[in-house]
């Protein structure tokens, strides 16, 4: 307390100055409008500025929940999508129909580690055996695609992504259903090759090349990306083109795990014919 008084006592015409200044500003204020709507006007800007910047960071800090809640609907739109239910008749029909059941649903989940700097690189999610995750299904990101399911324990899977020597995708040109095959060949992670394209077909940059659905891991109409360059062989019987991916692998968040509810049914007719 003597320190105090002390310290009081040496600076006392600092809090005197501060104390003369501020009556001054409140008779100031207090008798002229011109000031006072002046000073009302820089505190709101100031609490705006304040406000607004406090509110940037509370809605930075709550995207990742903000993009699990939107990655989770998304997933359960897509299983009220018509293209995912599986058409028993030529007529048409609507959602309830008792002609069409469900052939596909889809399971969100958290990438947790990625790559793709690698020759061959990987994905892993946060979902597993518990959730309905099976080896061989297919990976996506809105309706653009990811990867496929190779390796899966209960709580988690592993997913080789398109960026991958052994990754082999089967697309088509949306433009005229014309079959090709998709790869990855290294390097830049935005850029694949579109292989096998028939010499009779006429590309141009910006033709977009979907799923074909001819496996049994993606569904036919999902984005895979669009014709940046192209190469007219002489020798060969098929041209090649620089495909850039749709899918930017690069800030991957959530996926969506793509279920064939009627694979078993697939698999079994195929082993049946062997």
């Amino acid at each position: 307390m003597r320190n105090l008084f002390e310290f009081l006592r040496k600076h006392y015409f600092y809090f005197l100055f501060l104390l003369l200044e501020s009556f001054s500003l409140f008779l100031l204020v207090g008798y002229n409008e011109f000031q006072r709507s002046s000073l009302y006007s820089t505190s709101y800007i100031l609490s705006g500025s304040v406000n607004n910047l406090f509110s940037g960071i509370s809605e930075y800090f709550s995207l990742r929940k903000t993009n699990k809640v939107l990655i989770e609907e998304l997933a359960q739109l897509h299983s009220r999508l018509p293209e995912a239910f599986y058409k028993t008749d030529t007529t048409s029909y609507y959602q309830k129909d008792s002609i069409i059941s469900l052939e596909y649903k889809y399971i969100s989940a958290k990438v947790i580690s990625n790559s793709t700097n690698k020759r061959n690189n990987f994905l892993m999610i946060n979902k597993g055996k518990l959730h309905g995750v099976q080896n061989h299904m297919g990976v996506i990101i809105g309706n653009k695609i990811v990867g496929q399911v190779v390796s899966v324990s209960n709580h988690f899977s592993w997913i080789m992504s398109m960026l991958n020597k052994d990754s082999r995708i089967s697309g088509k040109f949306k433009k005229n259903n014309q079959l090709v095959n998709i790869e990855w060949n290294g390097g830049n992670y935005r850029k694949g090759q579109v292989k096998e394209i028939p010499k009779h077909i006429a590309m141009l940059k910006g033709d977009t090349i979907i799923t074909s659905g001819n496996s049994d891991i993606f569904p036919e109409g999902l984005m895979i990306g669009t014709i940046s360059d192209f190469t007219i062989t002489q020798d060969e019987n098929f041209n090649n083109g620089t495909l850039l991916f749709s899918t930017d692998f690069n800030s991957l968040g959530y996926v969506e795990v793509v279920i064939d509810i009627l694979r078993k049914e697939k698999e079994e007719l195929k082993a049946s014919f062997k």
